[in-house]
């Protein structure tokens, strides 16, 4: 059994992104992109992009980190967050490789601070938004042969099975499934079908590839412009997939007007 995934990362997750950053940096190092090439020798060269890579996966590996747990907890999308977290991190890492490129090649002054910022940003935005959809994506594969675990003390004997009558809903973290209840919740091993077969008698549907949700637990509906959520009994609320849309209509659970807001 293992306790739930460190909030900035495992020691492994640092390594291998360190690990990929150097040899970026080495690569750049030696091919010389935006004319470095001719800044000096490689090895001066390496250093240089081997550091601007190790702050940036420093800078944006905390940022973007934090930025998803943030919008998890705020309920605030997600891709909101991290734009704003690429934002000041291409600020914060236009401060540390400004110096250390006007240092070694002087020539360099002439750039001003929002020169370096808007370089930074085009440089390292595009990097950051795809290290942030690998993390999900990575995160989704490992759900299938994640650990049981569950909130508190954990023990070597299987948790007691939950009465599927006080299930209020299913939410995926990570790799886990959170099972809400009337008493609390715990964590469970993903993925969403593999909880759902444990639990028999449930009279519920999924309403979205991370939400499964009970009837008697929706107390209303939102509506936020397009989007529908359903609005539950313990405050959360669960977005519904456009492709939901239908099948909760006939089963009840929509109005028609609330419906179209989707349409």
């Amino acid at each position: 059994m293992t306790g739930p995934r460190p909030l900035l990362g495992t020691a492994r997750e640092w390594a291998i992104d360190l690990s990929v950053a150097t040899a970026m940096g080495a690569f750049l190092g030696m091919v010389g992109p935006f004319g470095s090439y001719f800044n000096g020798p490689f090895l001066v060269r390496a250093i240089y992009w081997i550091g601007c890579f190790w702050a940036g996966t420093l800078i944006f590996g905390l940022l973007i980190r934090l930025a998803a747990v943030a919008a998890e907890r705020a309920r605030i999308p997600a891709p909101i967050l991290v734009a704003a977290a690429i934002l000041v991190g291409s600020a914060l890492q236009a401060a540390v490789v400004a110096p250390a490129a006007t240092g070694l090649w002087p020539f360099l002054n002439k750039l001003s601070p929002l020169d370096w910022y808007g370089q930074c940003l085009a440089f390292s935005g595009p990097l950051a938004v795809g290290f942030t959809i690998l993390r999900a994506r990575l995160a989704a594969q490992r759900a299938a042969a994640a650990p049981l675990v569950v909130d508190g003390p954990v023990s070597t004997p299987p948790p007691t099975p939950i009465p599927a009558a006080t299930v209020l809903y299913l939410k995926m973290e990570d790799h886990y499934v959170r099972v809400r209840t009337e008493t609390g919740s715990r964590l469970e091993a993903g993925p969403m079908a593999r909880v759902l077969a444990n639990l028999s008698g449930l009279d519920g549907l999924q309403v979205h590839r991370s939400w499964w949700v009970a009837r008697r637990a929706v107390v209303g509906v939102e509506r936020d412009g397009r989007n529908l959520r359903l609005r539950l009994a313990d405050g959360e609320a669960a977005p519904i997939a456009r492709a939901s849309v239908a099948r909760l209509r006939a089963a009840g659970w929509l109005a028609e007007e609330d419906a179209a807001a989707t349409g």
